[in-house]
């Protein structure tokens, strides 16, 4: 297994290849363009101002020892790059309305999306962890209400919006296929039993191994099925009660979801302790403030575009943005940054314009710093995983993107000349990180 720093030496040749750069790229005075051919479209790292901010990647200032902690986290950021988003069952659903991951320390987490009933029977099959998302053709009310009944809770309780369609799908992981498919089965009849006296089973021509129910002249149903070492639940809602519509679209999640678990076999505890930090090299490319690395499935990992869309809520929007310019990897660090890698640096370019036109009203780019845009965001359209301080809703939140090679990066702050630091910072770590 790899550890930060194993794999690259810190020795003369780098030092050397990095003075080459800075030397290559240096200018005369305050001017911006690269001087000589040897290194054209460069700017001179001295030229930034990064305050205190790291720039050298962080594998060169730490090395990274794996923890049970951390395997757990990698699993289920795994995990989440296999569960359906919106897109994959059908592009009316735009907008992502939930993305929570769960472990077999918080099985009460289950309950959020599903009903209580259900929680012994995680914990007596033994669950090891999870992974739940929902889409909507409408955003959710911005209302603070939440369901607590202990009924099923595909939007964690939130209400939702009565006139449009939605979906949840819930993947949970089990020690073997036995439990896994007695899990499913329990799932089911716990959940058939919160209102035995008015539901109906259901049965599934497509998926004849899920078991389903619905409560007449009511606009939703759920179904639940093992596939493999995995138990997969599904709900679905409709404005309108109508059986044959909602059976068709709960088959619609079950055809997307479950070849999408054939690319990511179930995972045995050693395995899981197996995974790698850093796939792709793509967090040692990210601004990352800390000394350290703490994986964390949403807000400390690598994910590819379909898990970095679990946790946007325009999903339309950044699947576009995402696919056209061929997004393989998408990088987040603790109260850090975000990077994006392309298929190539025209691509980069191009991905950079889209964000520009997301964003709100206009900041201050940093001094020296090419290619980069940045912008003021209100706070509560601003809910980003990596993005941590804690602010109330009112408040603005600077952000800048920028773009070098195949890489675009985000960077945000509450204050303006922090994040032209951490802008600047951000550009100097990817130019270096060629080299380191």
């Amino acid at each position: 297994m790899k550890k930060f720093g194993s794999h690259r030496s810190s020795g003369g040749s780098i030092i050397g290849a990095l003075a080459v750069l800075l030397a290559a790229t240096s200018v005369a005075g305050c001017a911006s363009t690269v001087k000589g051919a040897a290194a054209a479209g460069e700017i001179s790292l001295e030229q930034l101002t990064v305050g205190n901010y790291p720039t050298e990647p962080l594998d060169v200032r730490f090395s990274y020892q794996h923890t049970a902690l951390d395997a757990r986290a990698l699993a289920l950021g795994r995990l989440a790059d296999n569960v359906v988003v919106g897109a994959d069952v059908d592009p009316k659903f735009g907008h992502n309305v939930l993305a929570l991951s769960m472990d077999n320390l918080a099985t009460a987490k289950a309950t959020q999306v599903l009903a209580g009933a259900v929680r012994p029977v995680l914990e007596s099959n033994g669950m090891m962890f999870g992974f739940s998302t929902a889409a909507s053709t409408r955003e959710l009310p911005k209302s603070r209400q939440r369901d607590r009944s202990g009924n099923f809770n595909p939007f964690d309780g939130a209400l939702g919006d009565p006139e449009a369609t939605a979906f949840n799908v819930t993947v949970l992981q089990f020690p073997d296929r036995e439990r896994a498919r007695a899990a499913a089965d329990q799932m089911e009849a716990a959940d058939f039993g919160v209102s035995a006296d008015q539901n109906v089973h259901i049965a599934l021509d497509k998926q004849p191994d899920a078991k389903a129910h619905w409560r007449p002249g009511i606009p939703s149903m759920a179904a639940t099925m093992a596939y493999g070492q995995y138990a997969v639940n599904v709900y679905v809602a409709q404005p309108k009660p109508d059986l044959d519509g909602l059976r068709t679209l709960a088959q619609q999640v079950f055809a997307a979801q479950l070849p999408l678990l054939d690319k990511a076999p179930a995972l045995s505890p050693h395995e899981i302790l197996r995974l790698d930090y850093d796939p792709d090299e793509m967090q040692r490319r990210t601004l990352h403030p800390k000394e350290y690395l703490r994986p964390h499935p949403v807000s400390e990992a690598t994910h590819t575009p379909r898990g970095h869309l679990h946790y946007v809520d325009d999903q339309a929007t950044w699947n576009r943005l995402l696919d056209d310019n061929g997004v393989d990897r998408v990088s987040n660090a603790t109260m850090g940054g975000q990077v994006f890698r392309t298929r190539d640096a025209q691509a980069a370019a191009t991905l950079w314009s889209g964000i520009k036109q997301t964003a709100s009203g206009s900041a201050e780019a940093p001094a020296n710093v090419p290619d980069i845009s940045c912008s003021a965001e209100p706070k509560d359209k601003f809910e980003e995983a990596w993005y941590a301080f804690d602010l109330p809703a009112s408040s603005t939140v600077y952000v800048c993107a920028l773009h070098y090679g195949r890489y675009v990066a985000r960077v945000a702050s509450p204050q303006l000349v922090d994040v032209q630091q951490r802008a600047a910072a951000q550009y100097a770590l990817l130019a270096k990180s060629q080299f380191m």
